[in-house]
């Protein structure tokens, strides 16, 4: 895990932005060595934890993803992508639920790239690397049989100041799609894509000053993709649910753990709802945090990642 000197998502971001980097030549093989893993231990409730009230009142059935995002393998189990700023090599952690199974080395990086997203662009069953290069703010779309390159193709090139910093379907067509983010302005847009092909675009919702976007998952759920929201300085998460581009409410999440950031969102213990991804810098470790639309439910301790910063989800 490469060694962060702040313990914000932000500058963790910007961190990416500097160091993650991607090639269209690269090495793959398989994962070898030694990994350390936690123990699935509780992880305890953070001090100024409160219980906020579920949001919606109306209790749709969630029901499990039969693809996650991130589930590398097509075990039903989101996976952990992982990325080592030193040599640029990508690996993924396969895992159930907190558990680490194994390992598998993926695609090495070059300069100038960086990962921004994983999603399914040609509709094969199988996850790809969305890459960003933030001088050029050129788009590529890196297909992936599990762990292994097949090929590539470009994607559409950003406008200034803004950035790629999540994929998924908004629009509900079935093909994942580009969300951008304009520091300055604090505004978010979708670019919707039919695989790495530009087809239109909108503004999405302005994040509140303070907030950035770590991820999207439908936390309701009914079935649309919501933004994820973190606030680096006060530690408070909070989510936006959303009608495609449209927001329509938002409500808090739990406040973060000292030492902690919230590094992204999957459902880990398959209920149907989506679970916050958690890292300390400091100690490596992971957490998974278990939510119940916006209510933290029960913690457990993931591996530790000494050497490697935690990409997706």
């Amino acid at each position: 895990m490469a060694t962060h000197s702040s313990h914000s998502i932000w500058e963790k971001r910007k961190s990416q932005f500097a160091t993650w980097f991607i090639s269209l030549g690269f090495a793959c093989c398989g994962m070898t060595g030694t990994v350390t893993v936690s123990a699935a231990t509780p992880y305890g409730t953070p001090t100024g934890y409160y219980t906020p009230t579920p949001y919606p009142t109306s209790t749709p059935t969630p029901t499990p993803a039969a693809n996650p995002p991130t589930d590398f393998n097509r075990d039903g189990k989101p996976d952990y992508l992982l990325f080592n700023s030193s040599t640029r090599q990508t690996a993924i952690w396969y895992l159930n639920n907190n558990a680490f199974v194994s390992g598998a080395y993926g695609p090495t990086l070059p300069a100038g790239w960086m990962v921004a997203g994983v999603a399914d662009f040609n509709r094969d069953g199988k996850p790809d690397f969305a890459l960003f290069n933030p001088s050029t703010r050129q788009t590529a779309i890196w297909y992936l049989n599990n762990n292994v390159f097949v090929s590539a193709a470009f994607g559409p090139t950003l406008l200034p100041s803004w950035q790629l910093v999540a994929t998924g379907d908004l629009n509900r067509d079935g093909k994942p799609d580009f969300v951008l983010y304009n520091p300055s302005t604090l505004r978010t847009a979708i670019w919707y894509l039919n695989n790495n092909a530009y087809v239109s675009g909108v503004y999405g919702p302005t994040l509140s000053s303070g907030y950035v976007l770590v991820g999207l998952a439908d936390f309701d759920p009914d079935g649309k993709l919501d933004y994820l929201l973190f606030n680096p300085s006060t530690r408070q998460t909070a989510i936006w649910y959303l009608n495609n581009n449209v927001f329509i409410s938002q409500a808090p999440g739990p406040t973060i753990a000292s030492g902690y950031i919230l590094a992204g969102a999957a459902d880990f213990n398959r209920d149907g709802k989506p679970d916050y991804v958690l890292y300390n810098p400091t100690t490596q470790r992971t957490a998974i945090w278990y939510m119940n639309y916006n209510v933290l439910v029960s913690g457990a301790f993931g591996p530790t990642i000494a050497g490697w910063s935690l990409a997706a989800p």
